[in-house]
């Protein structure tokens, strides 16, 4: 039987703050050879040339690393400027090809990032770094949402503040002087996203479609571009599931069974912000309303329902987005009278 090897060269990164260790591997000739770099733009240029020099040109070649989140940032866009295949593998992977568990070294970790796209180069997906404009929105949605904690936080002391035994009057203004700043920040900040997304043409077109979507207010509306810009396609499953949304089975054998629940893991903002859009549009629209009032009536927790309103949104959110189209307030009733036909 004939054996295609996609890649005959791949290259395992591993990323730190300052340096790059990399394992080049050679899947013919089952060799390796390691080097390091520093993690600059400098570094990525030596990079470019250590590969040259070993002919491990880009059509042969994968690179595989794994999310490190900001520090490996500046090399995926290197990568993509350059046209380099680039696979970022979760931090979990290594599990899969590591036995050993005493050693742990850089260049060890290189090696078998290496060997994990030797052994699964079919499982790797290449990536790319996202537009200058989707970039900045991320990075503008994660500050904001920085900053929003803070401002709970600092809320949640003036509200305790009349409990200490102590004179809290200079910390209590303190308190208020920041919780002003950062208001302030946090408006100048959704004014940026705001220009972001409009001066983006392919942003604004999202925008312009989703903001239809019932639930889908001025912070859901960013937060879910920022997710998913750049993405043409989302799967309604497994967007749930990545959010902690999806009931899942928990059974082991004859003796662990138990109803099929949510991990109640995922983006604590939009966990956050997608539960009070299920409020909201269980409140204000009569589909969704009615809908709880009947599980409700079966016996169904309060908390089970809004979650599987949560699901219901997801699923309108995806089609939304795959079909380009706005929300239409009339869809059900035309499915309704279709179905009755």
């Amino acid at each position: 039987m004939k054996i295609t090897i996609n890649w005959i060269y791949i290259l395992g990164i591993d990323i730190s703050k300052d340096k790059l260790d990399v394992c080049l591997l050679n899947r013919k000739a089952r060799g390796s050879q390691s080097h390091q770099v520093p993690n600059n733009p400098k570094g990525f240029r030596q990079l470019g040339q250590w590969l040259d020099d070993r002919q491990a040109g880009k059509q042969q070649t994968i690179i595989v690393s794994e999310h490190t989140g900001r520090y490996g940032e500046r090399l995926l866009r290197w990568s993509t400027d350059n046209t380099w295949k680039h696979a970022v593998v979760k931090t979990t992977a290594l599990k899969k090809v590591t036995k050993e568990h005493h050693r742990k070294t850089d260049t060890f970790d290189a090696q078998k990032l290496a060997e994990y796209g030797d052994r699964f180069s079919d499982r790797l997906q290449v990536v790319e770094a996202p537009k200058p404009a989707t970039g900045q929105l991320k990075r503008f949605q994660a500050e904001r949402r920085k900053m929003v904690d803070r401002r709970a936080a600092l809320k949640s002391k003036l509200t305790e503040s009349d409990l200490h035994d102590a004179d809290m009057q200079r910390l209590r203004q303190m308190w208020n002087q920041q919780i002003a700043l950062l208001r302030e920040h946090i408006s100048e900040l959704e004014a940026s996203i705001k220009a972001i997304i409009s001066e983006d043409s392919l942003l604004y077109q999202r925008h312009l479609t989703m903001q239809t979507a019932p639930g889908m207010g001025k912070v859901l509306d960013p937060l879910w571009l920022s997710l998913f810009a750049g993405q043409e396609t989302l799967d309604p499953r497994k967007v749930s599931s990545r959010f902690g949304f999806a009931p899942h089975p928990h059974r082991s054998g004859s003796s662990v069974r138990s109803a099929n629940r949510s991990s109640q893991f995922g983006n604590s903002e939009m966990r956050r912000v997608l539960h009070q859009a299920a409020q909201c549009v269980v409140t204000h629209y009569r589909h969704y309303r009615q809908y709880y009032q009947q599980k409700r009536g079966e016996g169904k927790p309060h908390l089970l329902v809004i979650n599987n309103v949560k699901n219901k949104l997801i699923r309108l959110y995806c089609a939304m987005w795959n079909n380009r189209s706005k929300y239409d307030p009339n869809h059900i009733q035309k499915l309704k009278k279709s179905s009755k036909n």
